[in-house]
């Protein structure tokens, strides 16, 4: 006989000739009851440790997601923040020469002949810009205008490196670097602007705009930025 059989004949059993409702439930619970708790409480207690060990593991997978993803950026921070730093250095470094009130050229108007001819062949000028200083009568001023328009040319190709640079990166860098970056090559970009126009004009106040904004508003920025890349990768050196 199935043992199902037996426990429903068991139970018939008891009900019948059991006698009281709590006679009948003390037989039950002493046949069934403890058992069946014991039964219930293991299988309840295993399925806890699965969903705890499916939770573990799930919470491992993602903490090694974040991780990866953590190290990946600082790698890529260590990668940019320097570089990005080495352009805007270049493009400071070259506005800051151009638009100074203080340029030191060579004279050339004192020179004998032999040097100046020396010194315009050995110089990296077009040939049109050569034979246009030789035949200048104020060959100082001709050598100075062209030489203006030249490193112009020079400086804004490095502003314009540092802002492409930084445009590509910029998903790369924490939010308030990126700020910093992008005001500095702006403002860079005016000075220049205030320079190029004000000589065009020959309008020295506003040459010596550019000149304020270089002291005023991009050398102080461009202190906060390298002290800020400083920070972050000794940052992330630590954590690392």
């Amino acid at each position: 006989m199935p043992a199902t059989n037996q426990i429903y004949n068991f139970l018939g059993e008891v009900i019948t000739y059991g006698g009281s409702s709590a006679g009948v439930a003390y037989v039950l619970f002493q046949f069934l009851g403890k058992r069946w708790i014991e039964n219930k409480f293991a299988e309840k207690l295993e399925q806890l440790r699965h969903t705890q060990a499916l939770e573990l593991q799930r919470l491992r997978v993602e903490i090694d997601s974040m991780l990866s993803g953590a190290i990946k950026i600082q790698d890529k921070e260590y990668e940019i923040l320097p570089e990005a730093w080495v352009l805007l250095d270049d493009a400071y470094s070259r506005v800051t020469l151009l638009i100074s009130p203080s340029q030191k050229y060579t004279d050339l108007d004192s020179m004998r002949s032999e040097l100046l001819e020396e010194f315009i062949a050995a110089s990296d000028l077009l040939e049109s810009d050569k034979n246009e200083i030789r035949q200048a009568q104020k060959k100082n001023e001709a050598y100075q205008e062209i030489i203006f328009w030249q490193r112009l040319n020079d400086v804004q190709r490095a502003i314009r490196k540092l802002h492409n640079y930084i445009e590509r990166n910029s998903i790369f860098m924490p939010p308030d670097l990126k700020a910093h970056f992008e005001k500095a090559s702006n403002d860079l970009w005016l000075a220049l602007i205030s320079k190029e126009v004000g000589r065009m004009a020959k309008d020295w106040k506003m040459q010596n705009e550019g000149w304020d904004k270089i002291k005023t508003d991009i050398e102080p920025l461009r202190k906060v930025i390298g002290g800020a890349i400083y920070y972050r990768l000794q940052a992330h050196a630590k954590s690392s």
